[in-house]
């Protein structure tokens, strides 16, 4: 194994110095060593040479690092005399960068030879045509294992290193080591470097170097390219004074790599946060009643009667308005919050808010001004009564006034314990819907959608919320670069084919003038130029999701919300702007990529020997039994891509539910056969769904227990259903 961890214990003893006053514990280089160093093959023999000259220990060995902890003054300063005393050997000075590098893997101790100015060793070698390659060798690795601080302090040297991509057109090494530090770095600095940092980098010279260099062919070309997606698209809220970075990020979406595809959506998605709006998160009831005093637009009017006048949001909001005036006018007379709470919970599973938020008369006599005050006075009244059958009521009253009061998380934890009483009742899973948990929201989302008391607006809100938290978690998974084939990332595709199944459902059954559509069919146009196998350059496939979007926008105008420039929003009108040009522009090399990710693993790559032995030593750590381990996380993708089977991927998904989960364990579905009465049952097939790994295996009980009662029956496969939380 090459390094100093390679050489026998003899060897290592002919190095030990005789006396503590030896020329080597000096930091003195002998002649004859010096001759070796001068004759050496490769940079390997030089390392070893010098490890020996200042008695290291075995670099590649946690316990080695441990001893450099335990020592570290006194070996530097042997290192940095014998550096201080060869200027000009170019050899000895890069073993040492070469020896430092691999010390930076522990962060203890790259933050310690930061603070001894190791970068300014190293940066001067980048002039030197000899010690170039192992210059940025190091400060690829380096940057690969640093910390921010580290990788901050190399960022503040990016134009050094693009000037050497562009001057240096013709070596595929200076390049590929070269974007590999950039991309390293630059994220750090977009995630919290000092602005003044950010400000001195160039960050158009940057972009522009990288994309044209990708544009070059490469013996191997995966790595370069996989850094440029990793720059571009996690410092995408910096690119847009450069369209091309832009177009980068849009072709992206159609490549055969699912990471890649997802590190380029999520990149799409960033690139307009700086200045997006926020989302529109409540009605105003009142800009909603001037409105509809209008008469709406022909064409709005049309998809309102082809839907169903009645059925539509608008509609139903007027009326529940009137409805609830009437209820306000007999409580003012009857004061009987009781009656008025019913009421209140049944238009609150009509739609989102029923009344027009105005203060109520002062000398109306009730113990409230505001809608939202009688929601818990009444749902105290309605418990007071002590009526089983309706403590769905008042639950439903209490989570909406938390919900009001932006009290989401009480409103989550009231849902929960309502759950329990009643699983059936939608609007608890809608309120867990509404939380910042993705995998919490999104199960809710999925149960909730199964339950039996499931009103249209409390179906269509919780749709859409369960397409925001698949599409969310999809591309975060996949983003986090597992492996083809791997638990996660199956389970990731899972979600956003759960997420564009969810999207193409609510476009074809939610009512045109839901206030949701506009963000559904955002997610429906990103996940379909992510997912559909073949997609054209005009795009004409989304032409008639663009028609929809139109009219979702005419509606929000119509009531008085002009649609708010989202992050989602912007990010889909800048995927359908750059498509033309960014396939165009990119296409041949994500071609490119796909192919280098194919083949990768079956092809040696074919690279300078001498260099090779030096890369392999830097990236080599021994655990204490002599195994090899992996220390360093993978910066991109995974080792192939491959096609993925859709009948595979459905085995993460509850076949009673649909949620996708990678811990499945069972999931069931209740068959009434021989079915005497409505009460009751003779048999109950009960189906199981297990999933073990990517297998799953189907199985059929038969329960014989003649006469079963139903009710008890469909409790008894409750309890077994999407066992997954447990």
């Amino acid at each position: 194994m090459p390094g100093p961890g390679s050489r026998s214990k003899a060897k290592l003893k002919s190095h030990k110095p005789k006396t503590p006053a030896s020329p080597m514990a000096q930091g003195d280089v002998s002649e004859v060593q010096i001759a070796e160093i001068d004759n050496a093959a490769g940079w390997n023999v030089i390392v070893n040479i010098l490890c020996g000259l200042f008695e290291l220990p075995d670099l590649t060995s946690r316990s080695g690092l441990k001893k450099v902890h335990a020592n570290f003054n006194p070996i530097f300063a042997r290192i940095e005399s014998v550096c201080h005393k060869n200027p000009q050997n170019y050899k000895i000075r890069g073993a040492i960068v070469g020896i430092f590098a691999k010390m930076c893997v522990d962060s203890l101790l790259r933050d310690k030879l930061f603070e001894k100015g190791v970068l300014n060793m190293i940066i001067p070698l980048l002039n030197i045509d000899d010690t170039r390659h192992l210059a940025l060798r190091s400060l690829s690795t380096i940057t690969h294992h640093g910390g921010s601080k580290a990788r901050i302090e190399i960022a503040k040297h990016s134009n050094v290193l693009t000037k050497l991509i562009r001057d240096l057109p013709d070596d595929e090494k200076v390049a590929e080591l070269a974007v590999v530090t950039i991309a390293h770095c630059i994220s750090a600095v977009v995630e919290g470097a000092p602005e003044p940092v950010l400000k001195s980098i160039d960050m158009v010279d940057v972009l522009k170097t990288v994309l044209e260099a990708i544009k070059r062919p490469h013996s191997r070309p995966r790595s370069i390219i996989d850094h440029a997606i990793e720059l571009v698209s996690f410092s995408s809220i910096h690119i847009k004074a450069y369209t091309p970075a832009i177009h980068f990020l849009v072709a992206g979406l159609r490549s055969k790599d699912w990471v890649t595809r997802c590190t380029c959506l999520g990149g799409l998605i960033r690139l307009y946060q700086l200045e997006a709006e926020d989302d529109q998160r409540h009605l105003d009831p009142t800009k909603l009643m001037d409105a509809v005093s209008r008469r709406l637009p022909d064409h709005l009017v049309d998809l309102e009667m082809d839907y169903g006048l009645m059925r539509c949001d608008i509609y139903l909001t007027v009326k529940s308005a009137d409805d609830f005036q009437k209820a306000m006018i007999a409580c003012v007379q009857t004061h009987d919050l009781y009656a008025l709470g019913l009421k209140e919970a049944e238009l609150i599973l009509r739609t989102e808010d029923p009344v027009t938020g105005k203060r109520l008369n002062d000398n109306a006599g009730l113990p409230f001004k505001m809608w939202s005050e009688s929601l818990p006075m009444c749902a105290k009244a309605i418990r007071k009564m002590n009526k089983p059958n309706e403590a769905d009521s008042a639950d439903i009253l209490d989570i909406k006034y938390l919900i009001m009061k932006q009290r989401i998380p009480d409103a989550v934890s009231l849902a929960k314990k309502a759950i329990e009483r009643n699983p059936q009742q939608a609007y608890f899973y809608y309120a867990i819907t509404l939380a910042a948990d993705n995998v919490q929201g999104l199960r809710a989302a999925k149960k909730g959608l199964k339950c039996k008391l499931l009103t249209p607006f409390v179906k269509w809100q919780m749709m859409q919320r369960a397409v925001q938290h698949a599409g969310d978690m999809g591309i975060k998974i996949l983003q986090d670069m597992p492996e083809v084939g791997d638990q996660r990332w199956a389970e990731g595709i899972a979600f956003l084919s759960s997420a564009l199944e969810d999207a193409r459902a609510y476009l074809d059954g939610a009512p045109p003038d839901n206030r949701h559509m506009k963000n559904v069919i955002y997610w429906f146009i990103l996940l379909t130029m992510l997912m559909k196998e073949d997609l054209s350059l005009d795009l004409h496939e989304l032409k008639p999701s663009l028609e929809k979007l139109k009219a979702a926008d005419d509606f929000s105008t119509f009531i008085g919300v002009p649609p708010p420039k989202t992050n989602l929003r912007l990010a889909q009108q800048a995927a359908i702007k750059y498509y033309p040009a960014a396939i165009k522009e990119f296409s041949r090399v994500y071609d490119i990529l796909d192919k280098a990710k194919g083949a990768e693993g079956s092809t040696a790559p074919n690279q300078d020997r001498l260099e090779n032995d030096l890369a392999a030593w830097l990236d080599d750590m021994k655990l204490e039994d002599g195994t090899m381990e992996d220390i360093g996380a993978r910066c991109q993708g995974s080792t192939n891509h491959a096609k993925v089977n859709y009948d595979q991927i459905t085995l993460y998904r509850c076949s009673w539910c649909g949620n996708p989960s990678a811990v499945l364990r069972k999931c069931t579905c209740i068959f009434d056969s021989a079915i005497a009465d409505e009460t009751v049952v003779d048999d109950a097939f009960v189906m199981y769904h297990f999933s073990r790994q990517r297998m799953c295996k189907d199985k059929v009980l038969r329960l014989r227990v003649p006469k079963i009662p139903l009710v008890q029956a469909q409790e008894d496969v409750q309890r077994l259903r999407c066992d997954s939380e447990r």
